[in-house]
């Protein structure tokens, strides 16, 4: 038989069996959960539940203990997330205090990428064709110049002279030009009574050369004109270390040459110049022949 309540005791005898459920400060009752249908007391002292109702009670238990457990399911991940949104919007307004304040805020740097990571040898300039940079990237390397020299053009033709019955300088004589070099040669075939007039121009430079070229016949004195050619020669290109040949064709007289001395003469001036300018160039005069009234030609 239980000791009766005492104010401020706590009986915790159970009743035939039965499990005592403590409450959490208060006063301490005796429930007591039986199986449905013992009709024995479950609720508070003298107190005693129907059968109908005791299940019902249980039920109820049941529902509560169910729902307690899913709330305390949800509230600990919700506890969670709310805690991790917090370190978060922490750490948003920490990085964000030094962008507001005008300071840049240093990047972290992983040790193990810091350690791991090969350094990048600065970039060179590629190397094409001829020592020529390109560029690899950015500003477009500057094209070459132009170059500035003259453009080469096709040498002007000519023939050498035969080695019979021309008689030319025996040196090479200077003229207006400079590296242009002249032999005037006479050519006097015996018997013919006529003679062939022409120059010979050397180009000793390094460069091709452009000049104008005037031959003209010289009888006893007298300088006279070619039939074929009264002008000079204009335009004549010489590459460099050649030899020009004016045509003796083209400044040939016959005839009005019988009994007297023969030569040829000639000038040198620049590619643009003038008849005037041709005619004040350097004279350069060749070997000469006796031509006699029988149309014997004879070297001076």
């Amino acid at each position: 038989m239980s000791t009766p309540d005492q104010p401020g005791s706590q009986n915790n005898a159970a009743h035939d069996g039965g499990v005592q459920n403590i409450a959490q400060g208060g006063n301490v009752y005796n429930l007591n959960v039986y199986p449905p249908g013992s009709g024995e007391s479950g609720g508070a002292p003298g107190e005693t539940i129907p059968s109908g109702q005791r299940g019902r009670a249980l039920s109820g238990r049941k529902l509560a203990l169910a729902v307690g457990g899913a709330v305390a399911v949800i509230a600990v991940p919700t506890t969670i997330l709310a805690m991790q949104y917090g370190l978060l919007r922490t750490e948003n307004v920490d990085s964000a205090r030094p962008a507001e304040s005008g300071a840049v805020s240093p990047t972290p740097t992983s040790p193990s990428a810091s350690a791991t990571a090969p350094s990048t040898p600065p970039a060179s300039p590629n190397t094409g064709n001829a020592g020529q940079t390109v560029s690899t990237g950015g500003t477009p390397a500057p094209a070459p110049a132009p170059s500035t020299g003259p453009t080469r053009r096709s040498a002007t033709a000519s023939s050498p002279y035969p080695s019979k019955d021309v008689a030319c300088t025996t040196r090479w004589l200077p003229t207006s030009v400079i590296n242009i070099d002249m032999q005037p040669c006479t050519q006097a075939a015996s018997g013919t009574g006529a003679a062939q007039f022409g120059v010979m121009l050397r180009n000793a430079g390094a460069t091709q050369l452009v000049v104008t070229v005037s031959v003209k016949p010289v009888v006893s004195g007298d300088y006279g004109t070619c039939p074929l050619h009264a002008g000079p020669w204009r335009q004549v290109v010489i590459d460099p270390g050649k030899v020009w040949y004016s045509s003796f064709a083209d400044c040939s007289v016959s005839g009005s040459v019988k009994g007297h001395r023969v030569q040829s003469s000639a000038r040198v001036a620049g590619e643009s110049a003038s008849d005037t300018e041709v005619g004040d160039a350097r004279l350069g005069l060749g070997r000469a022949f006796d031509i006699s009234t029988n149309g014997t030609a004879t070297p001076a």
